[in-house]
């Protein structure tokens, strides 16, 4: 997807709009929601908790429910992330952002890695819901790794790529070196996401020029602004 950066109605389309924090109070949730409203997001990324409630504040917009599986420890038992999907299906989920388990990979488990992701897309695709894999990058070292995380989740069928949910180890930040990797890696209709640190127009649009298509951030309406996000933020 090609962004017009000059404009705001098409940025806005390109975000995630996302608060995950575990104190965010219903109130603040409503605002978000809102917030996702007024701007034209692409989607409200929320904690599971809150999913239901999305599907009422949200009912009658374009914006679409975002949540997460098994988030950000990834130690969740596969029969547990396949409960907690068909779970969020039911509250009006419309699409899952999950981390594979890094250490399988990390351990030489790749058989064990990828059917794992294989089984996640499988039932979430029967169920109507599209996923994105959080590689955490962050955890693999190597672009050798980078590389064999990304197109285990690509042949296991995820509509998205992304190189971190931004709440892996060190809270890695989005970078060119790795959305560019990760691009080089899959083929349509997979695309890439990018999450950890985006806190800016221009920084948005250099990655966006390496290959990414989706952002998600909690810096929004910075962005869409035209201002600078908060540098700590997610």
């Amino acid at each position: 997807m090609t962004v017009d950066f000059t404009d705001p109605k098409q940025v806005a389309k390109a975000i995630q709009y996302t608060n995950v924090n575990p104190d965010l109070t219903r109130a603040g949730v409503v605002r978000h929601l809102k917030t996702c409203v007024e701007y034209g997001f692409d989607a409200a990324m929320i904690a599971p908790y809150w999913v239901s409630l999305a599907k009422d504040v949200l009912a009658g917009t374009e914006v679409r429910i975002a949540s997460t599986l098994n988030f950000p420890m990834a130690n969740d038992t596969l029969p547990m992330r396949l409960a907690a999907l068909r779970a969020l299906v039911a509250e009006g989920v419309d699409e899952l952002d999950f981390p594979p388990h890094p250490g399988l990979l990390l351990g030489g488990d790749e058989e064990l890695y990828a059917k794992d992701v294989r089984e996640i897309v499988q039932v979430a695709h029967a169920e109507g819901v599209r996923v994105k894999a959080m590689l955490e990058f962050g955890f693999l070292e190597t672009d050798e790794l980078k590389v064999k995380a990304t197109r285990i989740a690509y042949e296991a069928g995820v509509d998205w790529v992304k190189q971190s949910s931004g709440w892996g180890k060190g809270g890695l930040a989005a970078t060119e070196h790795d959305v560019r990797l990760l691009a080089q890696n899959i083929e349509p209709p997979c695309r890439v996401k990018v999450s950890g640190k985006v806190n800016t127009l221009e920084k948005m649009a250099s990655l966006f020029a390496a290959g990414a298509e989706l952002v998600g951030t909690s810096s929004g309406p910075a962005i869409v602004d035209g201002l600078v996000g908060d540098p700590d933020a997610y």
